[in-house]
């Protein structure tokens, strides 16, 4: 063979050889177990509801699902580990408004979340709500403010996202309120039923047990609709503030995923988001269950991006 063609036959050969392992990873995967992180502690609503999903991933895929807990930095360093993970389709994790939106530009974050993540879909929109001890004196919101003119009160909470209609109300009121972040929702919560702290926002799958227990006061919603199992304590905007923290969540892979692999995951996020049965169980959480592909999910976050970013600003929270 002479030696042009042999060079030929060798280059042909090595390029089929390194792309034939890229196309027998697609057409293959899952050929093993998946990592799902989580950037809350057990026990938390983004646990749970990622374990909820899990289930339901595992049975259409045919592979294990395992939630790895990655607590800690407001939430960011589990997005910062799916950041620096391998593209393989292995490992995947919780990313959503705090992500992308509002700790950027309050914390260093070693992502640029716009690049680092491949969107798979969002599957649950968080519903947030302020409370008090129950044995506090303060028994509305007006009550809160008027406090905390005399004393500065504090909150606690887990996450920039959750804390934006706390900053809108202090920006509209005046309200002189500090904010104490913690790593997981329930810790937060605890921190209120103990009066460690004077008033806790946080998700209403962590308040709903001392609701209920008659450890915490629900003062109002701080999400765009009223609990349902609460239809009788207002939102904030009923109450005349223009205050609401969105809680849309979100899955994503790391840059770099094959297509084929993003695509079929998206399918089993979808999959899942149509099972009655998953349905009820993350509603019974005090969640709501929100499918949007990876696409319609970008786009709803660029859509809250600026007014996201315009309350960082005034309220001073924007320091990037």
């Amino acid at each position: 063979m002479p030696a042009g063609i042999l060079r030929f036959a060798m280059g042909l050969a090595l390029l089929l050889g390194v792309a034939a392992p890229g196309v027998a990873g697609a057409d293959t995967w899952p050929s093993r177990e998946i990592t799902l992180i989580n950037n809350f502690p057990p026990g938390a609503a983004t646990d749970l509801t990622a374990r909820i999903l899990a289930r339901s991933i595992e049975k259409q895929l045919g592979q294990t699902v395992v939630v790895k807990n990655v607590p800690g930095g407001a939430g960011q360093l589990g997005p910062a580990e799916l950041a620096a993970s391998k593209p393989d389709g292995y490992t995947m994790g919780l990313v959503g408004t705090s992500t992308y939106l509002t700790a950027p530009h309050m914390m260093d974050v070693p992502f640029d979340a716009w690049k680092a993540f491949s969107p798979i879909a969002q599957a649950s929109e968080l519903r947030y709500g302020l409370a008090v001890p129950s044995s506090s004196p303060i028994k509305s919101v007006e009550d809160l403010i008027a406090a905390s003119k005399k004393k500065r009160l504090t909150y606690s909470s887990t996450s920039p996202n959750n804390v934006v209609a706390l900053f809108q109300l202090a920006k509209l009121t005046g309200a002189n309120l500090r904010w104490v972040v913690f790593n997981g929702g329930n810790e937060a919560v605890l921190q209120a039923v103990g009066g460690h702290v004077d008033a806790v926002l946080q998700s209403a799958t962590e308040m709903k047990p001392q609701i209920e227990a008659g450890k915490l006061r629900l003062l109002a919603s701080a999400s765009p609709a009223r609990w349902a199992e609460y239809p009788e304590v207002k939102t904030l905007r009923e109450l005349g503030y223009d205050a609401s923290s969105p809680g849309p969540m979100g899955y994503a892979f790391p840059a770099g995923v094959d297509p084929k692999i993003r695509d079929r995951m998206e399918e089993a996020f979808k999959g899942a988001l149509a099972d009655p049965e998953v349905q009820k169980q993350i509603q019974a959480l005090g969640i709501v269950p929100e499918y949007r592909s990876g696409t319609d999910f970008i786009k709803y976050l660029r859509d809250l991006q600026q007014p996201l970013l315009v309350v960082l600003t005034e309220s001073g929270m924007k320091t990037r």
